[in-house]
């Protein structure tokens, strides 16, 4: 039997347009200011960055927080671009569609370029600070038990296989123009079903604008990203955003344990906890008896007077709200619950989150927790399951929030008996002062200092006796560190075994 191409994430090029369609589609959305120069050219394409312009493209301009794309019309236009959408009048020789907002409009005007791909599609999409990636992943495996699923998240694309692109792996919700484009990909593949990540900045940067969801899933709130918004008012506000891309006939599937979405409104609402929530506070879904251990975490899910027992090969009650997260989005989505516990059954390892590396005369996982919330949920999960020494290997990343470091350690020192405290992707950062600043919240706690975060591993490894269980936390699925402005390769697990080989234990 010949075997389907292998899934990619690029999407076909798109034909051409005429210009007045994509200036009637920017003022329908109003968004339209006004139209600069003729509006009786074709385009073929859309692009926000000006290296990457094509001839026929449409240009899409908006200030940035680093640099404004303003600045790069004119060599977009020299690069072949036949017209622009700007947030201010810029005199060149191409039409220009002036905007109220360049980011929105992008997100619309590449989702009409790509002939509306989510329209065909079913399409999920989660937000909250914590458990995002683990619950697209979760959802996108029961969903796969019907339709050809996948995922357009933190791990980059992962497709119907359940295998991750790593190449794709960028940012939590890619921009508007390459959205559009996997969505069109994914269309283009068979694929019925799309699980996005949506996160905060994405949300408040509008990149997935026009884009309707069936499900909209929000998992749960705690500090993270207040060095770009103001402070947890406003991080909460951008995940609300959420419930502005819900279908008419969508459902808002909430955590009821987090007082963070107590007022969430919307027609169609599913509501799902672990173990007791409030008395005033509705459940629809509830996972009560948990039972962890390093193999997995056992629990039953209650839905009405049904009581459904799950073996869930991941670790810790956070993967409990996580699966049931997933499975209530698949109920809203049309799957019977005993159907979903059977696919909660066979799941496999998630990438980078609490990910078994190594399991011998002592365990090391890795895991992507960054932030006090995480770390603490994660570390509390495994101090119970350790018959010996908890040693946490982590550290903070650079040009990022400086206010969490300090919670981010004293979460570590509260549990861990050994910290090794290192570099995660210092970025342009001094990264002896990140330690500084993360060592300052780590009180009594036996630490180790290295900065090189391949070293600190060694380290780590070395210091690691029968019976430990060794987390490395921060990185994850990622495969660069970057350190100053330079991407360099960084396969965390690879390192693991090589240390673990050197000293004997692999």
């Amino acid at each position: 039997m010949t075997q389907p191409p292998r899934e990619s994430s690029a999407a076909p090029s798109a034909a051409a347009k005429p210009l007045d369609g994509l200036a009637r589609v920017l003022r329908d959305a109003g968004l339209l200011k006004e139209v600069r120069g003729a509006e009786d050219v074709d385009v073929s394409g859309v692009s926000h960055d000006s290296r990457k312009v094509a001839e026929g493209d449409v240009f899409v301009a908006w200030p940035g927080m680093v640099v404004d794309g303003h600045d790069y019309a004119a060599a977009a236009v020299e690069a072949g671009a036949r017209a622009l959408i700007c947030e201010r009048p810029l005199e060149l020789d191409v039409p220009r569609l002036v905007v109220a907002d360049g980011r929105a409009a992008a997100a619309l005007a590449a989702h009409w370029m790509e002939d509306r791909p989510g329209d065909a599609l079913r399409l999920a999409a989660i937000t909250g600070t914590n458990g995002k990636t683990t619950t697209a992943f979760l959802l996108r495996h029961i969903l796969a038990a019907r339709d050809r699923a996948a995922i357009i998240g933190t791990l980059g694309y992962v497709g119907t296989d359940g295998t991750a692109r790593p190449e794709t792996a960028e940012l939590t919700t890619p921009g508007p123009v390459e959205f559009a484009r996997r969505l069109r990909a994914s269309v283009e593949r068979g694929v019925q079903a799309v699980v996005f990540e949506a996160s905060s900045h994405a949300l408040h940067q509008r990149r997935f604008e026009g884009v309707r969801l069936d499900v909209a899933v929000f998992t749960n709130l705690s500090r993270d990203h207040l060095d770009y918004h103001p402070d947890m008012n406003a991080y909460r506000a951008a995940k609300l955003r959420l419930l502005e891309h819900l279908a008419d006939d969508g459902t808002a599937v909430v955590n009821a344990g987090d007082s963070a979405w107590s007022t969430i409104d919307a027609p169609k609402t599913l509501a799902f906890a672990v173990g007791d929530a409030a008395p005033d506070v509705r459940v629809d879904l509830r996972a009560v008896e948990v039972e962890s251990t390093l193999s997995g975490t056992e629990f039953t899910l209650v839905q009405g007077g049904w009581r459904y027992p799950v073996d869930l090969p991941l670790i810790g009650d956070f993967n409990v709200e996580n699966a049931v997260a997933a499975a209530a989005a698949a109920i809203a989505l049309g799957h019977d619950l005993s159907d979903v516990v059977a696919r909660l059954r066979t799941v496999s390892q998630v990438p980078g989150r609490l990910e078994r590396v190594v399991d011998g005369l002592f365990t090391v996982l890795i895991d992507f927790a960054h932030t006090p919330d995480a770390l603490e949920r994660v570390l509390w999960t495994l101090r119970p399951l350790v018959n010996g020494r908890l040693v946490v290997l982590f550290g903070a990343g650079g040009d990022r929030d400086v206010a969490k470091r300090p919670e981010m350690a004293a979460a570590v020192s509260r549990v861990a008996d050994l910290v090794v405290l290192t570099s995660d992707n210092p970025r342009t950062e001094d990264p002896e002062k990140i330690l500084d600043d993360l060592e300052a919240g780590l009180g009594d706690v036996p630490r180790i200092r290295e900065a090189d975060r391949r070293a600190a591993i060694r380290i780590a490894i070395g210091a690691a006796e029968p019976g430990d269980l060794v987390l490395l936390a921060g990185k994850g699925h990622e495969r660069t560190q970057t350190i100053g402005t330079e991407k360099h390769a960084f396969d965390e697990a690879a390192l693991v075994r090589e240390a673990c080989a050197a000293r004997g234990a692999a």
